[in-house]
């Protein structure tokens, strides 16, 4: 981390027109009202930091594809989300990381939780490259992992989303697209490779095809890009047009199966030393004696929904013995005030985003994202006051020579 570099962001570059240019810039870009809290300045990592990671985050990532994870993550996939066509491996996967300090008081990296489900990669790519421009921060700083130019990071995403077929043929698949405070990554994407947000209820099936409404015309849709939380659809009791467990003609991207397997879930079974101590409730036989160091979080569940930061023993106990094995106990992690701010010092969650094309031997991490504030969850939900909420990562520059494109 670059405390050094977040002062001299504050007292140099920064100022309330730039910050309100920079807003509507990124509005205007993407063509639509941002809901949640941008954050004033991005995080500035550097070079090692940034290596360190990668490196984290393609281990942890490559561990989930392991033949014996599999086997071990076969009870995560509920019997009615079983789509056909599972591949070994996740195509998409986010690593997040708490930044705390070491017994010496060095920074460092430490997971906070994992998905094999795909993130922001369009948002975020705007969000860093008008922070640079508007900020005036230089091109020194990049904002892509993985060692890729804008150029590169752009072929990759149409790779992984689209493979070979024309962007009409391939759907961004959410449920109400449209009143999802991500809408501004759908349109990004939109804008960047050319395919549509999709209600996953407004698709039409005709024997083993699905079909969206294209002007006038029901159009089939080859591929999915998989953007469905599935926690939602059943929280709002919704009946889709099709079965998750049917033989259907069509390719997912990011297959939903992945939405389980790299999940909490995968924390337990994780040994590294990223990974703190966690456990599924239904394996303790005894509760720690000290609970109030833990977490308790549902497993399944997204943006800090259902997490208890304190639980008490009376909580954890109240909880019916069927239901312990969606639940995670993990020991918490303390936060380093780390991010200087005119207005206090922040703690901040960085995400590796990474993707793992089916001929590459591991994954490749090409972009991530940040949020900051002074909350004790770092969602953006929570984070709303001056100087935090969403942000997004610039990188030093690194080593002189080296580049890297593709694993």
């Amino acid at each position: 981390m670059l405390p050094q570099m977040q002062r001299e962001f504050a007292q140099r570059h920064f100022t309330p027109q730039r910050y309100e240019r920079f807003r509507q810039r990124l509005e205007q870009e993407l063509g639509c009202r941002i809901e949640f809290r941008i954050c004033e300045a991005p995080i500035f990592v550097s070079d090692a930091f940034r290596r360190q990671l990668e490196q984290i985050a393609v281990e942890l990532t490559c561990a989930c594809a392991t033949p014996e994870y599999r086997a071990y993550s076969e009870e995560a996939v509920p019997p009615q989300y079983r789509v056909p066509g599972e591949p070994e491996r996740p195509l998409f996967a986010v690593v997040d990381f708490a930044i705390v300090e070491d017994s010496s008081g060095a920074l460092q990296p430490r997971v906070v939780e994992l998905q094999g489900f795909p993130s922001l990669f369009g948002y975020q790519y705007f969000y860093a490259r008008l922070a640079r421009e508007v900020y005036e921060l230089g091109e020194q700083w990049s904002y892509t992992l993985g060692g890729l130019s804008d150029e590169a990071y752009l072929q990759l995403l149409r790779r992984a989303i689209l493979g070979d077929c024309a962007p009409e043929e391939v759907v961004l698949l959410e449920y109400r697209p449209w009143q999802q405070k991500t809408l501004p990554d759908f349109l990004a994407l939109r804008r960047l490779i050319g395919i549509e947000p999709v209600d996953v209820c407004e698709l039409r099936k005709q024997g083993k095809r699905l079909y969206r409404r294209r002007g006038d015309a029901w159009v089939p849709v080859r591929r999915i890009f998989h953007r469905v939380v599935m926690e939602e659809l059943e929280q709002a009791g919704v009946e889709l047009p099709f079965e998750w467990t049917e033989e259907l003609e069509v390719e997912w991207v990011g297959h939903p199966s992945w939405y389980f397997r790299m999940s909490k879930f995968a924390l337990p079974y994780l040994k590294h030393p990223a990974v703190p101590p966690s456990w599924r409730l239904s394996e303790l036989a005894t509760l720690p004696e000290r609970l109030e160091e833990y977490v308790l979080k549902p497993l399944f569940s997204f943006a800090g929904r259902g997490v208890v930061l304190h639980p008490t023993r009376e909580q954890v106990e109240q909880l019916p013995p069927q239901e312990r094995r969606h639940y995670l106990l993990q020991q918490r992690l303390r936060y380093a005030p780390c991010i200087y701010t005119p207005v206090g010092m922040n703690t901040v969650e960085l995400r590796v985003m990474l993707i793992w094309l089916a001929e590459w031997e591991q994954p490749l991490p090409v972009m991530a994202m940040a949020r900051t504030g002074r909350a004790e969850l770092h969602g953006v939900g929570y984070n709303t006051m001056p100087w935090a909420g969403s942000s997004g990562c610039l990188f030093a520059p690194a080593a002189a020579g080296e580049h890297s494109g593709e694993p």
